[in-house]
């Protein structure tokens, strides 16, 4: 009686762990990460990048596994210490570099590193790649160095495949 008893508990705390596992019932799958670009086209002469014209270099500037939360009030992500260093040492023009942020090998939505120093205004998104927070927090913006009056960005920073794949994995925060 004993072992029949100590089965059903084993059993039951089985079934248990399982199902508190599967606390995610989503269909999100793959990862979220940040390519540069190797190709793009824009749309008449403006900052915005046609994702339809976009070509993605190899590999990954920022891996998912560099990626260790997203704000999703605050948009901002929060890197390791390696995609810092990476991103820092990348050239960065005044025309700014381009970028996409792809969840399940899709592209979301484009932007650029755009520095301060700049003098030229982009009304796109935009990383300010300098400053990156004590924190390696990279701020996801609209326009630099501001939104224009009129000016119509498409802001898919909280796309719903992107929060769905950080929630999933305990990765965002509010």
């Amino acid at each position: 009686m004993k072992l029949s008893a100590l089965i059903s508990i084993l059993l039951t705390l089985l079934f248990t762990t399982t199902i508190s596992c599967d606390k995610w019932k989503g269909d999100a799958e793959g990862d979220v990460e940040l390519y540069l670009l190797e190709s793009y086209q824009t749309e008449n002469q403006s900052c915005a990048i046609v994702n339809s014209s976009v070509k993605l270099h190899d590999a990954p500037l920022i891996g998912y596994h560099d990626i260790k939360s997203y704000n999703s009030k605050k948009h901002i992500f929060k890197i390791s210490d390696y995609s810092v260093g990476v991103v820092k040492d990348q050239e960065h023009s005044v025309h700014g570099l381009a970028f996409a942020v792809v969840a399940n090998d899709e592209v979301v939505y484009s932007g650029y590193f755009w520095p301060a120093y700049s003098s030229m205004s982009c009304q796109w998104i935009v990383i300010d790649p300098l400053m990156i927070q004590g924190d390696n927090e990279l701020r996801v913006e609209l326009g630099y160095p501001g939104v224009f009056e009129g000016a119509d960005i498409p802001d898919e920073r909280n796309n719903e495949l992107i929060l769905d794949i950080f929630r999933r994995d305990g990765k965002l925060k509010d």
